[in-house]
């Protein structure tokens, strides 16, 4: 008989995951935001001395050469963002490995949050890194004949090309898409299996492209929603706690309020750290909700080897 997942238990698995392992899900929030705080603090002297010289709007776009006082400070803070994406992408990778190792041993517990540096994240890492270039170049090739279709189109008035590049568009989207739901289960299995599972992963989507797909679409429509959700919560909170939304666009009262924070930090850093507790389990809820599922149909679909998953045999450094 055909193996194939629940949709439905694969959308409900980054919620139980967060609700049964609150902690966990917090942990894993916390470590995938910290690497921003190191941005944030090179970034503080920086936005007081804009806003100070030009107002909030010079401080809108991305930071350039002239905004600092010295090309030193400017490739200092260079370094700092240049090592926040790292971590970032570093912290990303534990994170989601996790998350999979979780699902994987759903009726477990883990002293710390399934977190592991192992054979595991390295399989992952390399997996992604041949994801990203893979699905870059195919993307690549593709914008580039839409492009050329685009060119023939307006330099000759051709609507035969423009409608070339249109549907050709629509379908690189759609074929993305469709390639996303394949690609998606070969991190996983590489946890269940130990090893770099390009094939065994690829293979385990054969026959559920369909349901790949529908999976992607409903995880979409609930992001949406509780994207939407979140948007209310804020504006609630902008109108009862924060005078109103009419101050959000008072320019100069916002810059004065950064200014107020940046001389004295102490009020806000202690609001964000209570605030830190809710923002990093949401942080690792988000992180499952587009992880988890895909872990739960690759359990579904891939035979496992063992009852103890690919980290049977240790495999940590």
């Amino acid at each position: 008989m055909a193996r194939r997942f629940s949709i439905g238990e694969a959308i409900g698995e980054p919620f139980r995951q967060a609700f049964r392992r609150p902690v966990t899900t917090m942990a894993w929030g916390l470590i995938t935001m910290v690497p921003s705080f190191i941005i944030f603090a090179a970034m503080g002297p920086m936005l007081a001395e804009m806003i100070e010289r030009g107002g909030l709007a010079a401080a809108g776009g991305q930071p350039g050469a002239n905004d600092f006082e010295s090309f030193n400070q400017f490739m200092m803070f260079q370094a700092w963002s240049g090592l926040s994406n790292t971590l970032s992408l570093v912290a990303l990778l534990v994170v989601t490995t996790a998350i999979i190792r979780a699902v994987l041993r759903a009726p477990r517990r883990d002293r710390v949050a399934f977190l592991r540096l192992s054979k595991d994240e390295f399989h992952v890492a390399v997996i992604g890194v041949a994801i990203v270039v893979g699905v870059g170049i195919i993307a690549a090739l593709g914008i580039a004949v839409i492009a050329a279709f685009g060119i023939v189109g307006a330099t000759t008035g051709a609507a035969w090309a423009m409608w070339t590049a249109v549907l050709l568009g629509f379908a690189l989207f759609a074929g993305l898409v469709v390639l996303w739901g394949r690609l998606a289960l070969i991190a996983p299995t590489a946890v269940i299996t130990g090893d770099l599972a390009f094939e065994a992963g690829w293979r385990a989507g054969r026959r559920q492209t369909g349901r790949l797909l529908l999976l992607m679409l409903a995880l979409i429509v609930v992001s949406i929603l509780i994207a939407i959700g979140f948007l209310i919560l804020f504006i609630l909170a902008a109108i009862v706690f924060g005078g109103g939304l009419e101050a959000w666009a008072d320019e100069a009262a916002v810059e004065a309020w950064m200014l107020a924070q940046l001389e004295n930090p102490l009020p806000l850093i202690a609001v964000s750290l209570v605030a830190l507790i809710p923002l990093s389990w949401i942080q690792g809820f988000s992180t499952a909700l587009w992880t988890a599922p895909y872990a739960v149909a690759a359990r579904s679909l891939v035979p496992s080897p063992g009852a103890e998953g690919a980290d049977a045999g240790g495999g940590e450094v």
